[in-house]
């Protein structure tokens, strides 16, 4: 009975999470938005939001073209010197957490000064979206590499459980550590980032499942397994159970519950789609808003 209760808060919760970060990307520019995360990678969202606002300006328009070829060498020099920082300090966060002293500590271990870390001005918070985007980057090669090669129909229940197994399974070192993590996620000043994370992560799973579906069904498969994903999360924190049994079996459950109603969607969606044009609009429009249109494109 108290697991039951304890699932229904769960997805109580994760539904209001993912309300919310539609409702924060509803009033992004995502276009600006992307060319800022993508260029500046793992700054601080206070630095995307002022160069998004300077982006907007002529002025600056007319001096972007006008940049020289090493500025942009020295702006690439300077994103992948970060992200060595953020991934030195990975090694750290079991012990000192989602920190600045976690990022000096990588710093250090890199022959450099610990005073480095001011580079990362968000710090904790960035090191976090670093870990997830890494985390998605090792999800999407192991994807590729199992399941690319097989010409073989994918049994599409066993590849979600394997995928969010897999993918789990990668926060199980910090777990004492991810409640931290968790709550500097859902800041405002956070949330645009780690939701664009998670939009990712689903994206890329039902993508690599062979799924190349553009009616409304793309809607909510993504939002089932981002909802199933969260709920798995909040599930591992407390979770006592011998290698995290109890939070798997979850998972098991939560998987059967998005195949059974993904095949459902998928009954109704054959059965309109001759829908008028105005339905496949609204979807596009969708994808835009939430930034994925350009996915493995």
């Amino acid at each position: 009975m108290r697991g039951v209760v304890w699932e229904k808060v769960m997805s109580r919760f994760s539904l209001l999470t993912w309300r919310l970060s539609v409702s924060v990307f509803s009033k992004i520019d995502k276009t600006l938005y992307r060319k800022c995360l993508n260029q500046y990678s793992f700054s601080s969202i206070r630095q995307v939001t002022s160069l998004t606002k300077v982006l907007q300006t002529p002025e600056h328009q007319t001096e972007v073209a006008s940049d020289s070829d090493s500025d942009d060498e020295k702006a690439e020099d300077l994103t992948d010197f970060r992200l060595q920082i953020l991934k030195a300090g990975l090694d750290f966060v079991p012990d000192h957490g989602w920190s600045k002293q976690s990022i000096a500590l990588g710093a250090q271990s890199l022959g450099l000064s610990s005073s480095s870390h001011s580079l990362i001005e968000d710090g904790g918070a960035d090191l976090v979206h670093y870990f997830n985007f890494l985390c998605n980057e090792k999800l999407e090669d192991y994807l590729k590499e199992k399941y690319s090669s097989n010409k073989e129909k994918v049994d599409i229940q066993h590849y979600i459980e394997d995928a969010l197994t897999y993918r789990l399974k990668m926060i199980i070192p910090y777990v004492s550590k991810w409640p931290e993590a968790m709550a500097m996620m859902v800041s405002p000043l956070q949330f645009p980032t780690n939701s664009k994370n998670l939009l990712d992560l689903v994206d890329k799973i039902w993508y690599l499942s062979g799924d190349r579906s553009l009616d409304l069904t793309w809607y909510s498969k993504r939002v089932s397994l981002a909802l199933a994903y969260r709920m798995c999360e909040l599930s591992l924190l407390q979770d006592k159970s011998p290698e995290y049994s109890d939070t798997f079996e979850f998972l098991q459950r939560r998987v059967d519950n998005i195949v059974n109603a993904s095949e459902f969607i998928d009954d109704v969606a054959n059965s309109v789609k001759h829908l008028p044009d105005l339905a496949s609009g609204a979807l596009i429009t969708v994808r835009n808003i939430l930034g994925l249109n350009q996915r493995f494109r």
